[in-house]
């Protein structure tokens, strides 16, 4: 992206379900995020958060841009697969799953004094993710695409392999040329 991607870049792609129900769960979970449970887990801000500490999109603003590039890229590879292979692929299940695949890092994340530390979080988003849409009754196949997504479950819909994939491939991209560690924190540790 030229310029700086904003919260509202993302708004309009969620626009675009046609489904009027999963459109405003999508609209509100993205504006609002909050945990359904009782676990005491604020959320960072998605517009100021990277996409993953020491990984790919590691500045501010990183995990909003991967956000709208798998979106963006999941609606042009699913339009040009539909027209290929005459293959039916739910549009509005697809742009849902793709602008939500990450929505519980920002319960991952915290931000103090200018520095990125990981929350005491012992469940990773994607499961986070996946349970979450389902408590708020998101239909199966976008949670689907949620949990199956960076070596999560298995993908069973074409629009989980295409968010899956499209994942992958911006992460990748992204972080091309340079070396990047992926790391596992334990519970207190955080990047100085």
């Amino acid at each position: 992206m030229s310029e700086k991607p904003k919260l509202e870049d993302l708004i309009k792609i969620v626009e675009k379900i046609k489904d009027k129900d999963l459109r405003e769960k999508t609209l509100e979970l993205i504006k609002d995020p909050k945990l359904s449970s009782k676990w005491n887990y604020k959320a960072c801000a998605f517009e100021k958060a990277p996409a993953w500490i020491g990984s790919h999109h590691y500045y501010e603003g990183g995990l909003l841009e991967h956000t709208i590039s798998v979106a963006e890229l999941s609606l042009k590879v699913a339009e040009y697969l539909e027209k290929r292979y005459k293959k039916g692929i739910n549009f509005d299940y697809l742009i849902a799953g793709a602008v939500l695949h990450d929505i519980a890092k920002i319960f991952e994340m915290k931000e103090e004094d200018g520095k990125w530390s990981f929350t005491n979080f012992l469940i990773d988003h994607v499961r986070v993710g996946g349970a979450e849409l389902y408590a708020r009754g998101f239909p199966e196949e976008v949670v689907h695409i949620v949990m199956a997504h960076a070596g999560g479950d298995v993908p069973r819909t074409l629009e989980a392999k295409i968010v899956d994939m499209m994942d992958n491939l911006d992460t990748t991209f992204e972080g091309f040329g340079r070396e990047v560690q992926q790391l596992v924190y334990l519970i207190g540790d955080s990047l100085q």
